[in-house]
């Protein structure tokens, strides 16, 4: 039979139209799947830039509150333009008169707080509430905690504190780590250490005073008992003295104490009794000019913080008598020096040590508004000392080793941390 043409033309076209449709059909499936994947990964791109929105807002409102007050009540935002929204929630057993300075965290490390490897102020013990909130990435709301963490630069190993506007080289007072505001690496130190924003530790916003890294905390502290130890000693004549001193003795353990924190604010004028005298003759309102602390080798006394306010402009001197050791047991009392000065008071603060040269002694000071003149050749702090004044006098300034009860009462700084909730 002779093969005909047309019907094998036919016969190709059909199979022809087939395979095309196969491949329209792959095309098509193709080009709908993409379509999918498409608009899946534009809906999952715009949750994540919600809940980054989300967390960005909660972070800047728990910055802008959390100086000054605590979280007291709910708190539940939503961007009118659908840009993200969060909600807050108080503190368990915190009103509105706390605040993240007094608040009682713990150092507890059993407790479920979550320690970060890479902040530089970690290196032991720290201060801590969680704030517990959520963020929304538009359709879900994710489980957030916002920590607010508080800790003094000088127990956490960094010898020299310099706040702006000072603006010396203080790279001699210290052999290891101390903070420079004025660097834009700020803490320099424990290269060992995983590397983080600086400005999160210590520039996170300014004072009022214009301080950065708030050296300007409010002094109060969580709890505490009023040292009632202190004595009152002539500086000149002890039958008709013109001036006084307050003496401190670390060695007294105050039968007044209720609390392991004991604070003593010293007075700008005080009374003074004539020793010898019957009757007795009591001196009135004659001005304190200076602190004189005794130092103890006895372990395991509370930590006290002295406090001169700044409207006691009579005070220029802290002398050191005695041993309070800070390198090898028995360690010395923790003992934490608070000097507050009003804006450019001009009015410089003078430390000298009675005791051996070359013996270390254990103390933290912050000196707010005051430079610090070191009298004594060779004094030896072991803790210590935060300023935005000039440092004077080549003191050896070195860290802290044993903060323990220190972290209670010193000068501390606040950051904020967040992260989402286990």
């Amino acid at each position: 039979m002779k093969p005909q043409p047309a019907a094998s033309v036919l016969v190709f076209a059909v199979l022809l139209l087939a395979a095309g449709v196969f491949v329209l059909a792959g095309i098509a499936q193709l080009a709908a799947t993409q379509a999918l994947i498409g608009q899946n990964e534009w809906e999952a791109l715009d949750r994540r830039i919600r809940l980054q929105n989300s967390r960005s807002i909660a972070r800047q409102y728990v910055l802008s509150t959390m100086f000054a007050a605590s979280i007291s009540s709910d708190i539940s935002f939503t961007s009118d333009e659908g840009l993200g929204g969060f909600t807050l929630s108080p503190i368990s057993g915190t009103n509105p008169q706390d605040d993240y300075w007094t608040t009682i965290s713990t150092t507890n490390t059993i407790m479920n707080i979550k320690i970060n490897p890479f902040t530089l102020m970690e290196r032991g013990g720290f201060y801590r509430v969680v704030v517990p909130g959520s963020i929304s990435d538009g359709v879900d709301n994710v489980d957030w905690n916002f920590q607010v963490r508080t800790r003094s630069p000088i127990t956490a190993g960094y010898a020299v504190v310099q706040h702006k506007p000072a603006n010396n080289d203080i790279t001699s007072l210290s052999s290891s780590a101390y903070i420079d505001m004025n660097q834009s690496e700020q803490i320099i130190g424990f290269s060992e250490m995983a590397r983080m924003r600086v400005s999160s530790v210590s520039n996170t916003d300014n004072d009022p005073t214009g301080y950065d890294g708030y050296l300007d905390v409010p002094i109060g502290l969580a709890a505490w008992s009023p040292f009632t130890g202190a004595q009152v000693e002539a500086i000149d004549d002890p039958m008709a003295p013109t001036e006084v001193q307050i003496l401190i003795d670390l060695g007294t353990p105050d039968s007044n104490q209720i609390n392991p924190v004991l604070i003593y604010e010293v007075p700008a004028f005080a009374d003074y009794t004539v020793p010898g005298t019957d009757p007795e003759i009591v001196l009135s309102n004659l001005p304190v000019v200076s602190v004189r602390l005794l130092g103890t080798e006895i372990s395991n006394l509370a930590p006290l913080q002295i406090i001169v306010p700044s409207s006691n402009t009579n005070v220029t001197s802290l002398k050191l008598s005695g041993r309070n050791p800070g390198i090898n047991p028995p360690l010395g009392r923790p003992v934490y020096f608070n000097l507050q000065r009003i804006s450019n008071s001009g009015v410089p603060f003078f430390v000298s040590d009675a005791g051996a040269v070359g013996q270390s002694w254990r103390l933290g000071m912050s000196a707010a508004h005051s430079d610090v003149v070191f009298e004594t050749p060779g004094i030896n702090i072991v803790g210590g000392i935060r300023t935005d004044g000039a440092i004077f006098g080549a003191p050896s300034l070195r860290p802290e080793l044993a903060p323990g009860g220190l972290d209670y009462i010193a000068d501390r700084m606040m950051w904020l941390e967040d992260y989402k909730t286990p």
